[in-house]
């Protein structure tokens, strides 16, 4: 039986630097939509493949990303936090189109850090603002927190965008000290921008 070597870029073009792995049932025309990118520039951005119309499952694709994604970065404690604690954020092409940002961490209770009762994580956007969502426990002791920002299409991830997690009081909407940050620039150091 004849398998199909997978076609992978040697490298991707600026403003191209994610990458994707092809599906079964993938087409360039869904990845298209799906990344929101004209279907002329996808096909530009990957003269590996010579026949736009056939697409073999664990073909690599360049897509539009200011940062080579997938990435994983760690994010750096801020102030006095517990022994044995540690966060990361995984940068990708999100669910349903898009990019996300996911975020894990094992930390102590939020009232650890005084009148708090959960975690907010909040990606940072120059000129745009915050996305954020709220982490949620694991049933573990101690627990694992996690979350995912799923950000609109109108942004992109780019190296200086900023990822903090911080306690938050639910009632009172009062936010703690940011407790982890850390940029997307080390995706950049890792695989180049």
């Amino acid at each position: 039986m004849f398998r199909q070597i997978p076609r992978i870029p040697s490298s991707c073009p600026e403003a191209f630097k994610g990458r994707y792995v092809v599906s079964p049932g993938d087409t360039l025309f869904t990845l298209s939509q799906i990344f929101r990118v004209r279907l002329e520039a996808l096909y530009y951005a990957n003269p590996h493949i010579t026949n736009p119309n056939i697409l073999y499952p664990g073909d690599v694709l360049c897509v539009p990303s200011f940062i080579p994604i997938p990435c994983c970065i760690e994010l750096q404690k801020r102030g006095r936090i517990p022994f044995g604690t540690g966060a990361t954020a995984y940068a990708n092409f999100g669910p349903r189109g898009g990019q996300s940002i996911s975020v894990l961490a094992t930390l102590p209770p939020p009232s650890y850090f005084g009148n708090y009762d959960i975690y907010i994580t909040t990606a940072f956007f120059r000129d745009i603002g915050g996305f954020g969502n709220q982490l949620f426990p694991t049933r573990e002791d101690p627990p694992t927190w996690s979350s995912r920002i799923d950000l609109p299409t109108v942004v992109s991830l780019t190296p200086d965008v900023r990822i903090t997690i911080q306690p938050s009081n639910s009632t009172t909407g009062i936010d703690g000290a940011v407790i982890y940050e850390n940029t997307l620039r080390q995706c950049c150091n890792v695989n180049g921008c």
